[in-house]
């Protein structure tokens, strides 16, 4: 005669069964992901088993609602910039929405100091590059990969008549690792030999626009390919300089592949077509110089 289950034993049955009903719901699990980072999301795909479920599928779960919390919290802008490759997960989604939610801020500087310690999205020229006349560099690890993004660098103290040549550049250049010795701006050697890309999955590596960037004085575009050193300024419809204190907005359009130009919430133009990402938004100042960079909304037309 098989053994029979005892009191005790159905009772943890039970409790087994409660457990799994409960914290593997996926739109309970949903909620209490919402409140977590999204490393301990990946660390709790990996390790719910010490939650003392068993016989579930449990990442296949926690993906699940994840998935649900994505489509729950994201707008519809937010929805298209997601980039879709094949092999990622909602976990990836998840992890590159957070990014698209917070704010924009300065994540890499190459010589270049922020303002106030606690305001990362704020920098200016160091005392040296001020000195001596140098390129100073900032740029985000937030990568952009599809989508539409938009950006605004207040700029304050570009307005310099001494320079012959932009005192501000800004604009979007491939993400990366900047190493200690890199100095100078994207489009200069001193830079780019020391500074690791970041091969993001799904990357267009025929896309030979690695650094696309807006000079103010000038109004002109200066496009840089790395593989071969080469950089050159272009003239575009709608150029025009900024002489003044003032805000440049910028759209990048992944979908269709152009950079546009807002000058104190006008639309100049598209400054550039062709654009593959991945790409993050990167700013290089020479002298006296303080910008701002935020997350905006695209001005109407």
């Amino acid at each position: 005669m098989a053994d029979q289950p005892t009191k005790g034993q159905k009772v943890e049955e039970e409790t087994t069964s409660y457990k799994e009903e409960v914290l593997f719901n996926s739109d309970t699990l949903s909620k209490i992901i919402s409140y977590l980072p999204t490393v301990d999301v990946l660390s709790l795909a990996l390790t719910c088993k010490k939650l003392g479920v068993s016989n579930t599928d449990e990442q296949s779960v926690i993906k699940k609602s994840t998935n649900i919390l994505v489509q729950d919290i994201a707008t519809d802008d937010q929805l298209a910039a997601l980039p879709h490759y094949e092999g990622e997960s909602s976990l990836a989604d998840y992890h590159y929405l957070k990014l698209l939610r917070a704010p924009l801020t300065f994540d890499q500087l190459t010589g270049a100091e922020f303002v106030d310690s606690w305001d990362k999205s704020c920098v200016t020229n160091s005392r040296e590059a001020q000195e001596y006349g140098r390129w100073e560099t900032a740029f985000s690890n937030n990568i952009l990969r599809a989508g539409k993004h938009y950006a605004t660098f207040d700029v304050r103290g570009g307005y310099r008549f001494d320079l012959d040549f932009a005192s501000v550049i800004l604009g979007v250049m491939r993400p990366g690792q900047v190493h200690q010795n890199a100095k100078e701006s994207p489009f200069f050697p001193d830079f780019f030999r020391c500074f690791s890309r970041h091969m993001v999955h799904g990357e267009d590596n025929n896309n030979s626009i690695q650094c696309c960037m807006y000079g103010i004085n000038s109004g002109n575009c200066i496009v840089s390919n790395w593989r071969d050193s080469t950089a050159k300024r272009e003239t575009w419809e709608g150029l025009e300089t900024m002489w003044s204190d003032g805000e440049i907005g910028m759209l990048l359009d992944l979908d269709e592949g152009t950079l546009t130009v807002y000058k104190n919430g006008q639309r100049l133009g598209v400054m550039k077509k062709g654009l593959a990402g991945p790409y993050c938004w990167v700013v290089s100042m020479h002298k006296g110089t303080q910008i701002t960079l935020k997350r905006g909304t695209i001005p109407p037309s």
